[in-house]
């Protein structure tokens, strides 16, 4: 499968088999993340796999918010109506979370600008793509309670949480979400040569 097929089969999967994911594909998805480009190789991601019952009821409480219908019309597996609330937790068997370390980091030497974040949704990217290669199922989350996950979680002061990658196989019943539409602009919207269009300027 070339890097094109790769892209096109990558899919947000929002519904999960409950079915553990084989520790030699955790590995293959943590070499990916292990070989992506950081900032003059500094390498500041932290990823905590999260896969023990326990750890996974972490994710779920810091994933809870008030309810929303918005969320339930894009997957009903956030309902949470008995509570009154949803929940941002699809049943992965698998959660990878993404952070880095500030003291690890690259910093521009003129505005100090810090390469974290950017590295770290690399290494969540190339993440992403190797499960898909190997036949998995993602999706990206950045909706969850960041204070609460350093806190269920104990994460180190210097560590700054980006993302977290739910991995896992697809349900049987699961099929792909379409209130959001699966198409792409064409690129003569989104890219450019040498100059930008007078009429976006």
């Amino acid at each position: 499968m070339d890097f094109m097929e790769i892209s096109k089969k990558r899919r947000t999967v929002r519904k999960f088999a409950q079915r553990p994911v084989e520790a030699e594909k955790v590995e293959k998805i943590l070499e990916a993340g292990r070989w992506s480009p950081t900032a003059v190789n500094a390498q500041p991601q932290r990823i905590l796999v999260l896969d023990a019952p326990e750890s996974l009821s972490k994710v779920r409480e810091f994933c809870s918010f008030g309810y929303d219908k918005k969320y339930v019309d894009l997957a009903e597996e956030c309902d949470d109506k008995e509570h009154g609330k949803i929940n941002l937790y699809y049943g992965a068997p698998l959660v990878l979370f993404v952070a880095y370390d500030r003291d690890a980091c690259w910093k521009h030497p003129q505005s100090g600008k810090s390469s974290g974040a950017t590295d770290a949704t690399i290494v969540a990217t190339h993440m992403m793509l190797e499960a898909a290669s190997i036949g998995l199922g993602t999706v990206w989350i950045s909706f969850f309670d960041e204070g609460k996950a350093k806190e269920l979680l104990r994460l180190p002061e210097s560590w700054q949480p980006v993302c977290m990658l739910y991995v896992g196989y697809p349900a049987e019943d699961f099929t792909p979400n379409t209130h959001l539409g699966g198409h792409r602009k064409p690129l003569s919207e989104t890219c450019f040569y040498n100059e930008v269009p007078e009429e976006l300027g």
